[in-house]
């Protein structure tokens, strides 16, 4: 039976990272994502990349309705599926860095069932620059990432439900940005540009790792 993460996890830092002899800081295993012993994908054409959500409403379910080459890892490493290349999502606010850098550190510990850690996805918890404390930590926690994806804060995302959101795929044109004659197309209709280029970055990655 495939393992279930729990729905909600408290960002708690009780227990400390172990170091293991070659140096690295271990999370103890209630701060770690599952590893699920059974796909993940059961329906469909299997997803190429995958994005796991380093807590509740990290925005990668939204990320994976949007990309359609990816799939969302409920919460744990897909190590039973075909395509294992996974990005970590996580909001921007300090319990959600902090959830990030856990399943870093458990990638950088090998403790992913043989999935291969593609980056770091950042969603905005907020509109506009994060604060000083905040840009510091986040700085800290994407040392830990191969690559870091800085999702743009989007409106109006936030008054759509996600079947409504326009997908990206990479067979497709990339949307055309916004200029001076050219108003920014709603998420219903033609996904964001930044996140169309996010996700054909994340694609790429996914693809290299599987070729290897």
């Amino acid at each position: 039976m495939a393992a279930q993460p729990a729905e909600r996890r408290d960002y708690y830092r009780q227990g400390e990272p172990s170091i293991t002899p070659a140096g690295l800081r271990v999370p103890p295993p209630a701060r770690r994502a599952p590893i699920h012993d059974e796909p993940v994908s059961v329906h469909g054409r299997p997803p190429v990349m995958w994005l796991l959500a380093a807590h509740g409403r990290s925005g990668a379910g939204t990320l994976a309705q949007i990309w359609a080459p990816a799939g969302d890892a409920r919460r744990g490493w897909p190590a039973a599926d075909r395509h294992r290349g996974v990005a970590v999502v996580c909001r921007t606010d300090r319990d959600g860095l902090d959830a990030a850098h856990d399943l870093l550190l458990q990638a950088a510990a090998g403790l992913t069932g043989g999935c291969t850690l593609l980056g770091l996805v950042l969603v905005p918890d907020a509109p506009g620059p994060l604060p000083k404390t905040l840009r510091r930590r986040a700085d800290v926690v994407a040392s830990a990432a191969p690559s870091v994806w800085r999702i743009p804060y989007i409106p109006d995302l936030r008054t759509h439900a996600q079947s409504e959101l326009a997908v990206w795929s990479p067979k497709e044109p990339d949307p055309l940005p916004p200029t001076r004659m050219r108003a920014l197309t709603p998420s219903t209709t033609a996904p964001h540009p930044e996140l169309a280029a996010i996700g054909r970055d994340i694609f790429t990655a996914a693809r290299i790792a599987a070729g290897r």
